[in-house]
């Protein structure tokens, strides 16, 4: 028999080990970039910080991907700790969060532009009425667009400055924000522009367009309000239940991690809940 102590020992330092185990295979990864591993770190680094950088955000992807070693290394170390293989299940999560925010995030950021996007539309086609630069008209307007589209108005006049055309300036614009009302009031500006057109009077008609579009959105959210906050319990509950039970009875899922045939089951059941939750969302994400 060895010593209650010595079990203790024992499962320390095979927590120390494994943690720094994790550690040690970022630190490798990360110092050696000709290797497979290092060349997908570099990868993910870089589309973090395209990311971030359509977006403003100034933070360094490496510093988030140190974050989630550390975060993996302590949650494989608290499972070792505490005997709790399903704390495991939580690595993928840790490994997708940081895309998930972003996303979030961009989300929300088109949502505040097309908030404000018709009277944006509005205030440029008053400064076309004074002047027929549209370059000019941007510059005009800039001072009072709210954010965030003051940032990327700022940046289509820097693009203009250094030798880009206004079709090249609002291409990227229109690439970095990827919205479909932004798109259609720069579609109209630029159309209005190449053929001639009372170009005011076309953005006076997308702004009206627009207020429509965006009550309209307003109407579908709100009916659809209840069914996202269904979709999000039926998401957590699983998660939830499993907890509650190996709380109220520890071992009780041992026998779905502690075989082949458990594991096998597991897996399948992960899959396929994630599978549900990706199709919810998809059923659920209704747009004009």
């Amino acid at each position: 028999m060895i010593p209650r102590d010595a079990l203790g020992l024992i499962k320390l330092a095979c927590v120390v080990c494994a943690a720094l185990a994790i550690v040690t295979a970022f630190a490798a990864t990360v110092f050696a970039p000709d290797t497979l591993a290092g060349r997908l770190y570099h990868r993910y680094v870089v589309a973090l910080e395209r990311r971030m950088r359509l977006m403003f955000i100034e933070t360094r992807g490496s510093h988030i991907v140190a974050g989630q070693a550390l975060a993996m290394a302590a949650m494989v170390a608290l499972g070792l700790a505490l005997g709790a293989p399903l704390l495991f299940l939580a690595l993928p999560l840790i490994a997708a969060v940081p895309m998930l925010v972003l996303e979030r995030k961009r989300k929300q950021r088109v949502q505040q532009i097309e908030q404000k996007l018709d009277g944006f539309v509005v205030a440029l086609a008053n400064a076309l009425r004074a002047t027929p630069s549209p370059g000019r008209a941007l510059a005009m307007v800039h001072g009072v667009t709210p954010a965030p589209l003051d940032r990327e108005i700022e940046l289509v006049l820097r693009e203009m400055r250094v030798g880009s055309t206004l079709e090249q300036a609002l291409g990227n614009l229109s690439a970095r924000v990827r919205s479909f009302q932004l798109d259609a009031a720069l579609s109209g500006l630029l159309i209005g522009r190449q053929t001639g057109g009372n170009v005011p009077q076309i953005l006076d008609g997308a702004a009206e367009t627009l207020r429509e579009m965006a009550r309209l959105s307003g109407v579908l959210r709100a009916k659809t309000a209840d069914g996202r906050a269904q979709a999000n319990v039926l998401a957590v509950f699983p998660a939830a239940l499993i907890f509650a039970f190996d709380w109220a009875s520890p071992g009780y899922f041992r026998p779905l991690t502690e075989t082949a045939g458990g594991l096998m089951v597991t897996l399948i059941a992960l899959s396929m809940w994630l599978g549900a939750v990706l199709m919810i969302r998809r059923i659920m994400e209704a747009e004009l």
